[in-house]
């Protein structure tokens, strides 16, 4: 499974928005409904499948899909 193809999995669980045409360029508040409480949840979890730390700062600053993938790609194992 692809790095995006698990953030897709994960951002299931906190949007009922269509995914099928999701890219690193969708944003995770205009364009998947995402408020500043979701995206601190799917930090935790995308640390969790990805065994990396995102800290508060980072996942705060994280606008879009790509954003989150930068935040676990470099690290992952």
């Amino acid at each position: 499974m692809t790095p995006m193809q698990t953030l897709l999995d994960i951002l299931r669980k906190f949007t009922p928005a269509d995914l099928s045409a999701c890219s690193e360029q969708t944003h995770l508040r205009r364009d998947l409904g995402l408020d500043s409480l979701q995206i601190a949840a799917l930090a935790g979890e995308a640390e969790e499948a990805f065994g990396v730390e995102i800290s508060d700062a980072d996942a705060a600053e994280a606008v879009t899909v790509g954003d989150f993938l930068r935040l676990v790609a470099p690290q992952e194992k």
